[in-house]
Parts: C-alpha cells; sequence; structure tokens
C-alpha cells in the first residue's frame, strides 16, 4: 500500500509541478525566462573549467548557508520556489569535493566549510551508527538507510584523514559496523535500503567500507566491501548491463545508479586490486562511451540491452561518467576516455546558468535536460554539482599532464535531443 501511495503521489506530481514551477517564479521575468529556456532546452556560452567550476561551488557555499546547520540543501526546486531541507547523504560525500576544491584553489574557507559538514553529520548519527534518509522533510520518519549512511562514511573517512580527529573515526567506524551487521549473506543489503528494493548501486558502500578498511583495518569491513562487490558483478548481463540497479525493481535505471554501481566496482577493485571487478566497470563504461558517441550525448535511462525509451538526459549520470571515464584515461592511458569524458564536461558546461544574480540559480547544476526530465524535475541538485565539480577538477589535472591529448569537443545542438 505504501509503494502505491509513493506511485501515486509521484505520478500527480509530475503533471502538476511545470504548472508549479512557473507559478513559484513569482512574476519575476529573469527567472521565469531561465525556466522556460531550460524547459526548451537551452545552451549556454561555454567557459573555462575554472569558471564553471567557480559557479557550482559558489552555488554549493549557498545551498550550505540555506540551511543554518551546516549541511547542505538538497535541491533548489523551481515548484517550491526556493531551498529544501538538508540532505545527510549528499552533505557526506559533498565533503571530499569541498576539500579537493580547497587543495586546487589554496583558500581554506572551503575546508572550513567541509568541517561544517562533518560536524553537522555527527549530530545526525544514529545511536547504532546508521545515518536517516534525506533530505531530513520535517514529516519524514529519520529511518536508517543503508545507502545513505554509505555515502556518509565517505565524508567521515576524508575528514579523518584530514584532521586526525578521533571523533570522526569513532563515528565511520559505528558506521561501518552497522553496515557490516546489517548486510546478507551473499553481500546484498535487503534491509533498510531504499523503496525496499535491492540494488546493485550500493557498490558505492562496499568502496566507503573499504576506505575505512584503509585507515582503521578490520576483516570485517573488507569482508562486507569484498562480498558486495562480487554480488554486484554478478547481476552484470554479458553485454555489460547491471540488473538491479534501478531505484524501482521495475524500471529501467538512471545514468545515476548505473554510474554509481560502475564507479563502486571500479575503484572497490582498484583497492583490492582484483582485475575481475575492474574489467566489470570498465566493460559497463565503454559501452556508455560508445552510446555517446552514436547519440552526442547519454540519454538519461537505459534498461536491458542498453535500450533506452527515453530522450532527456540526466546531468549527474553524464558527469559521473565524465569522471569514470577519466580515471580509466588514468589506468590505461586510452585517449579516448579523455575525449568523452570532455564531450560529457562540455554538454553539462553548456546547460549551466551562470551570471544571472538570480540565487539558488546561478551555478546549479539541474536534475535532467531539458529541466522537465524525469530525473529530479525543475531541481537544482546537490549532488549534480558535487559530481561535476569532481568531473571538472579531474580533467584539469588529467590535462595539465604532459602528452595528454586536448580534445576539440563538438557542442551538440539541443535540436538533437
Amino acid at each position: 500500500m505504501e509503494a502505491m501511495t509513493d506511485w501515486v503521489r509521484r505520478t500527480v506530481a509530475a503533471q502538476v509541478r511545470p504548472m508549479r514551477a512557473l507559478l513559484r517564479t513569482g512574476g519575476d521575468q529573469q527567472k521565469l525566462r531561465v525556466l522556460q529556456l531550460g524547459m526548451r532546452g537551452m545552451r549556454y556560452p561555454v567557459g573555462s573549467n575554472q569558471e564553471h567550476l567557480q559557479a557550482a561551488m559558489d552555488w554549493l557555499c549557498a545551498a550550505q548557508d540555506a540551511t543554518g546547520s551546516g549541511g547542505v540543501s538538497a535541491f533548489y526546486d523551481f515548484a517550491r520556489g526556493g531551498w529544501v531541507p538538508a540532505y545527510p547523504e549528499t552533505t557526506g560525500y559533498i565533503i571530499p569535493t569541498l576539500l579537493d576544491y580547497a587543495s586546487f584553489t589554496a583558500d581554506d574557507r572551503y575546508r572550513s566549510r567541509a568541517m561544517r559538514m562533518a560536524d553537522w553529520l555527527l549530530t545526525v548519527q544514529h545511536e547504532d551508527g546508521s545515518f536517516p534518509i534525506g533530505p531530513l522533510w520535517p514529516h519524514w520518519k529519520r529511518r536508517p538507510v543503508v545507502f545513505d549512511t554509505g555515502q556518509i562514511l565517505h565524508g567521515l573517512v576524508r575528514t579523518y584523514e584530514e584532521t586526525a580527529n578521533p571523533a570522526y573515526l569513532a563515528a565511520a567506524r559505528r558506521a561501518g559496523d552497522w553496515l557490516a551487521m546489517v548486510q546478507d549473506a551473499d553481500g546484498s543489503w535487503r534491509r533498510f535500503v531504499y523503496r525496499d528494493v535491492v540494488n546493485c548501486y550500493s557498490s558505492r558502500v562496499a568502496w566507503a567500507l573499504l576506505r575505512l578498511n584503509q585507515v582503521s583495518p578490520d576483516e570485517r569491513y573488507r569482508q562486507a566491501g569484498y562480498r558486495n562487490l562480487v554480488w554486484c558483478r554478478n547481476q552484470q548481463q554479458p553485454d555489460g548491463w547491471f540488473a538491479n540497479a534501478a531505484f524501482d525493481a521495475d524500471g529501467d535505471p538512471v545514468t545515476h545508479t548505473i554510474a554509481y554501481t560502475i564507479r563502486g566496482l571500479l575503484e572497490g577493485g582498484l583497492l583490492l586490486a582484483d582485475e575481475s571487478l575492474i574489467a566489470s566497470a570498465r566493460r559497463a563504461a565503454d559501452v556508455l562511451k560508445q552510446r555517446q558517441a552514436e547519440d552526442g550525448f547519454l540519454r538519461g535511462t537505459f534498461g536491458p540491452g542498453w535500450r533506452s525509451k527515453v530522450s532527456w538526459s540526466c546531468l549527474t549520470g553524464d558527469v559521473q561518467m565524465a569522471g569514470i571515464w577519466l580515471r580509466l584515461f588514468e589506468l590505461t592511458q586510452d585517449r579516448s576516455y579523455v575525449e568523452a569524458a570532455a564531450a560529457a564536461n562540455a554538454f553539462v558546461k553548456a546547460t549551466q546558468v551562470r551570471e544571472t544574480g538570480l540565487h539558488g540559480i546561478d551555478g546549479g547544476i539541474a536534475g535532467s535536460y531539458p529541466i522537465q526530465g524525469d530525473y529530479q524535475s525543475f531541481q537544482l541538485v546537490n549532488w549534480a554539482a558535487k559530481f561535476f565539480v569532481d568531473s571538472l577538477l579531474l580533467e584539469e589535472a588529467v590535462k595539465s599532464r604532459p602528452g595528454v591529448y586536448q580534445p576539440a569537443v563538438l557542442i551538440v545542438p539541443s535540436s538533437h535531443l
């Protein structure tokens, strides 16, 4: 019954959200124009990576400031006309992004913000070590979730590495202990999962456990991470597509969750020196590289056989894949990965609104392109901005190395979508 109610709510919301978004502009002609252009698939001038990085980081800082708690608002919602509550899960994995940007710019203000995020997370951790589902809507029960806990674990481990503060390690170990305790014998997680659907994008949770094992060696963490990665690898079909990679049991996975799955397998495989896990990740990444080359962009979802029924793009998945392709270039020196990543990043850069003076909008990255697409429609989401920054930082690092090909990126006209 709860699942049916949730489906009805989402279906109705999808029908009324465009009108709500337009009404919520409150007569602000500039905001209305940005929204209308987003719905038409408008492309904006592309600047340097540094310019787009700064805009995205300014937006993430605004998202943190909007909550007043240290946590980061989940998204700016055109249909609500503003920011929404803080999101523990994504706040957790935004921490490494801020620390990387602090290093990139030699600006400690971003490090200070990351520390405030980590301190806030300590206040919302459950006694058993888990973390609650988010965003922290007042009417939601703060039930524990495996995936969210794993993503926060990434942030806690990185904060401990930066500070050597035992409070962060203690919180990380409590989270790791809980994740290992609630794992099923076959390596999957079937309890405390989103929408009660077993999934293989939890490979990012396994990666977090292996990261925890790096700073606090414990065979339980290594084994739990390895078991899950093997289970996730076994969900892969001969053509590279993953079963159980979607939010819903009967839905096609969005590129966001496909990329989660691939990245967890890749990074986990590297930490374990397991070639089969790395090969599994590369197989799927190579198919998506081919799909992007064929269509000029990545479609938002891919079902069995890598068939897609949609014409919109999931911008989060785009930049996640850019990061994965750049990581594969680092491993293989295959320059086609740099070309694919640069094209994906340029595609997303051309969707970023900048320099309008609109608070909550400038610098943000939408869930979908066009903005009314099925994934996080009419929202600028913090995890899209996070992965956008990550991929641009990695592109900058890769391209700065001697001998790396500097590809000429062709921007695909919006009429192709």
